[in-house]
């Protein structure tokens, strides 16, 4: 009797074939991702308009309290002492609110009767100056919108003597150079609209933009739900605008600042009131900006979502489509960035009387 030996021959993948499957594999990829990126964008919104919630929240539990919402900023330099005394100093929103965000022990570092500043100046305590930089310097996730790229957490502000200064009945105090540390915020107040932007927006509407044209949070503002004869439904209290020093264009692309000199470029960089601890980020009073943004030349213009960052200019976020904003009443509603200037300037002031309807 005789056996044959049995041979099995194993096949393997001809190139071909292998090709074929990296290829269905690639389509498949191509096909997954953007679903995955779009879930995770909406993730990342979804946490946005929960921390502008907060926000919200904290406003109006500031507000049951003090019976008023707090200022968007004060600052005083010490030349103003005889009608305004206490010396130098300075605060914000951002600052006010620590207690009603969870942050009270933080808060407490904060001493009141100092400005943050970094160096210290005189006559204020050099050790209770650092403590307040340090406070304000602190990255607090509630004012930080996931969806906005990664930089530095902190910037630095230093601003030259006479480039800022107050009027205080009738009288205008210029500040000293000062210096400051703030931690981001992509958060920013509404103080209320000028220049070409209001010029548009009420060019046909009685008395134009002659008046009435500030919002709730600004300089030295103290304002009550009473004072908003707008409604709290139909007006801003924070919109986004990406924080930190640096400046963006549409389509988030870093804003070409030229012709700028390089030293006012990093000024103007510096002192864009991009932190919740940065008493500029409520000086935003919204002259609107080109389509494609800002140059060197900080031209104004007609449109105010997500065009460019820059203070003075318009509300800026990396979502499609437009931005979140903290209503009077404590709501948050998405813009468009296509929403009309007068629909915009009206949801901006406070007390204007503008008829909006549907936004």
């Amino acid at each position: 009797m005789s056996f044959r030996r049995s041979s099995v021959s194993s096949r393997g993948f001809t190139l071909i074939e292998l090709l074929v499957v990296i290829a269905i594999i690639a389509v498949l990829i191509a096909l997954l991702l953007p679903a995955v990126q779009q879930a995770r964008e909406a993730a990342r919104r979804s946490q946005c308009r929960n921390n502008l919630k907060q926000l919200g929240l904290a406003f109006h539990n500031y507000h049951e309290t003090a019976r008023r919402f707090p200022f968007g900023y004060y600052a005083l330099p010490a030349s103003a002492a005889a009608v305004a005394p206490g010396g130098l100093n300075a605060a914000t929103w951002g600052l006010m609110l620590l207690p009603y965000v969870d942050q009270g022990p933080l808060f407490k570092q904060y001493n009141s009767a100092s400005p943050a500043l970094n160096p210290p100046q005189a006559p204020h305590n050099a050790a209770t100056l650092a403590a307040n930089v340090g406070v304000i310097s602190t990255p607090l996730a509630v004012f930080q919108c996931p969806s906005s790229p990664t930089r530095p957490s902190t910037y630095n502000v230093s601003v030259p003597a006479n480039a800022f200064a107050v009027t205080i009945n009738g009288t205008t105090f210029p500040f000293p150079a000062m210096s400051w540390i703030s931690a981001n915020s992509d958060y920013g107040a509404a103080s209320g609209v000028l220049g070409i932007f209001a010029n548009q927006a009420y060019a046909n509407f009685p008395g134009g933009a002659s008046s009435n044209r500030e919002g709730v949070l600004g300089g030295f503002s103290n304002t009550s739900t009473a004072d908003l004869r707008d409604g709290t439904a139909n007006t801003f209290l924070l919109g986004e605008r990406t924080g930190g020093a640096e400046i963006y264009n549409a389509g988030g692309l870093p804003a070409n600042l030229s012709p700028m000199s390089a030293a006012q470029q990093a000024l103007t960089k510096a002192t864009n009131g991009g932190g919740w601890g940065d008493v500029l980020n409520a000086e935003h009073w919204v002259g609107g900006s080109l389509s494609s943004g800002v140059t060197g030349t900080m031209a104004q213009g007609s449109c105010a979502i997500n065009c460019t960052n820059a203070r003075g200019r318009g509300f800026f976020c990396f979502h499609a489509g437009g931005a979140h904003f903290v209503m009077a009443d404590g709501a948050v509603r998405f813009v468009s960035q296509n929403v009309t200037q007068f629909t915009f300037a009206g949801l901006v002031t406070r007390k204007k009387g503008e008829n909006i309807g549907e936004f």
